[in-house]
């Protein structure tokens, strides 16, 4: 009856094959020379200071602005130049934007570019960051941990490249490209929108980031005082959305916690201040070029009212 069963040995065997592959792929993800994440990183560190001295410090006699955020951030402002152009016809100020829009942007992604100390070396005049990505967690985090995911979408692109078939979007290249737009097939141009993700975000609990809980942003955030203005921006979202998705009770709490900002900090927290249609948005959360046209006209014209 059991004469056709693999023998202990061979299961044994398997089992220690199995495990090797795995260690070796985990090396493969983890190694800090020669891993799609380490070399991904050491980009993002060249090209951050890199670009913020070029936007900061080469033309003094400019305003500097940096606005870092996530992939909404690249939704909602998709051309810095743009931007530019349209604070000097309010202004009549020459202005130097950096849109550093980071997908999947969180505070971690943020320590692990350096993005605090390196703003603090090559501080602008103003400084914008996204509220979400920065004072809000995902309580499930990554579906997968940056270093296997980004060595899982480069083994996929390669096997992809060399089948001939299109590759994938390397989003990390967001970690040292910062003026990527969306391409003419993307759902911002299309008005495509994606009713799975809408029904997803109305599911959505974030976690409020406590002010302790940013060490090494609130140590910046000191050290620019007085040298660089700093403002947390709320992006707009669907009127089904909880704001921030986080309830009443998470609200006020995260309400405090910007009062907390204002008092220690002179932190301003700027939420976009109308509720826009769906039609303005591909899923609800991210905009598209309808609801960035409003949101820039928006951002533009509060901005050019600072005295």
């Amino acid at each position: 009856m059991y004469e056709d069963v693999p023998p202990l040995k061979v299961w044994a065997f398997t089992a220690v094959a199995a495990l090797g592959l795995l260690f070796l792929f985990l090396g493969y993800c983890y190694n800090g020379y020669y891993s799609p994440y380490s070399k991904e990183l050491k980009k993002g560190k060249v090209s951050l200071p890199a670009a913020l001295i070029e936007n900061n410090m080469k033309d003094t006699s400019s305003v500097s602005v940096v606005v870092v955020g996530s992939s909404l951030l690249e939704r909602a402002l998709v051309d810095p130049e743009e931007v530019e152009k349209a604070i000097f016809s309010q202004t009549h100020k020459p202005t130097n934007v950096l849109r550093v829009s980071i997908y999947y942007m969180s505070m971690d992604i943020a320590e692990r570019l350096d993005f605090f100390e390196n703003v603090v070396k090559y501080p602008p005049d103003y400084l914008f960051i996204e509220n979400i990505g920065i004072n809000l967690d995902d309580p499930f985090g990554e579906f997968l941990p940056t270093p296997i995911d980004a060595a899982l979408l480069h083994l996929r692109n390669q096997f992809r490249e060399k089948s001939g078939l299109p590759m994938h979007e390397n989003y990390y290249n967001r970690w040292y490209t910062f003026d990527i737009k969306p391409s003419s097939t993307n759902a911002f141009y299309t008005f495509e929108f994606d009713s799975a993700t809408y029904k997803f975000l109305e599911t959505k609990k974030m976690i409020l980031r406590k002010v302790e809980d940013n060490t090494r942003a609130n140590k910046a955030y000191e050290a620019l005082r007085g040298k660089t203005k700093i403002f947390f921006l709320g992006m707009p979202q669907a009127s089904k959305l909880e704001p921030n998705f986080l309830d009443k009770a998470g609200n006020e709490e995260f309400n405090k916690v910007m009062a907390s900002y204002k008092k220690l900090y002179d932190i301003d927290y700027w939420q976009y201040p109308e509720i826009m249609p769906d039609s303005c948005f591909t899923d609800g959360f991210h905009l598209n070029r309808i609801g960035a046209a409003k949101y820039q006209d928006w951002f533009v014209t509060k901005l050019a009212s600072i005295k």
